[in-house]
């Protein structure tokens, strides 16, 4: 578990640090989220087929042409044997993909889809610890300027075989926000102006 920590305190680092330049605009490509999330296991190979986790917290930045690096650490804290999920086994991930969205960044609803890897580290009851390459779908859909719902399903395979770990499943949703505000249109199909002026500053609906 210590091992995880600092792996999430590199994942943020890295995040703050990979793109120098105007602090303001490094901070509105920034989204945040906070997730619920179950994994579904190929077999009960782990000790038990599905297994839920809260919080999984994820830090997006977008790049630009679509792009999008995400990063995102999946912890157990009420999930454990006498947690409120009440698991047999304690799952924890940390996370970090390319996202991609098809050059809908503008929209309402962002479909995209990513590709990455993961470090997992089960508790069963000793530590075990797994590295996986994932392909992921999913989308966001924005209801306010700042805040959305995303839904996120992907796929985790188990790059060093182990008889207690198997190739699963990885379904999250939550809330994410936005420090850039956003275009929202009550209507999901017209078309929009990709800017705005608000208090004499310029916005995007996704920062240049």
């Amino acid at each position: 578990m210590k091992l995880l920590k600092k792996s999430i305190i590199t994942l943020v680092l890295f995040f703050v640090f990979s793109f120098p330049g105007n602090a303001q605009g490094n901070f509105n490509k920034w989204v945040i989220g906070l997730n619920g999330s179950v994994v579904i296991f190929e077999n009960s190979s782990p000790g038990e087929v599905f297994n839920s986790q809260f919080p999984k917290i994820n830090i997006s930045k977008y790049i630009s042409n679509g792009f999008s690096l995400d990063g995102s650490a999946t912890l157990n804290i009420l999930g454990g044997k006498d947690g409120l999920l009440g698991n047999k086994i304690i799952y924890n991930s940390l996370d970090a993909h390319v996202r991609y969205d098809f050059g809908l960044s503008n929209n309402n609803f962002v479909p995209y889809t990513a590709i990455g890897t993961s470090y997992i580290l089960l508790q069963y009851p000793k530590n075990f610890s797994f590295t996986s390459f994932n392909i992921s779908g999913g989308g966001t859909f924005w209801v306010s300027e700042h805040w959305g719902f995303n839904a996120q399903l992907t796929y985790k395979y188990i790059l060093k075989k182990h008889i207690n770990m198997v190739n699963h499943l990885h379904f999250t949703t939550g809330l994410v926000y936005s420090f850039c505000p956003r275009i929202v249109f009550l209507s999901l199909w017209k078309r929009r102006n990709p800017r705005r002026l608000i208090k004499n500053r310029l916005y995007y609906a996704v920062p240049r």
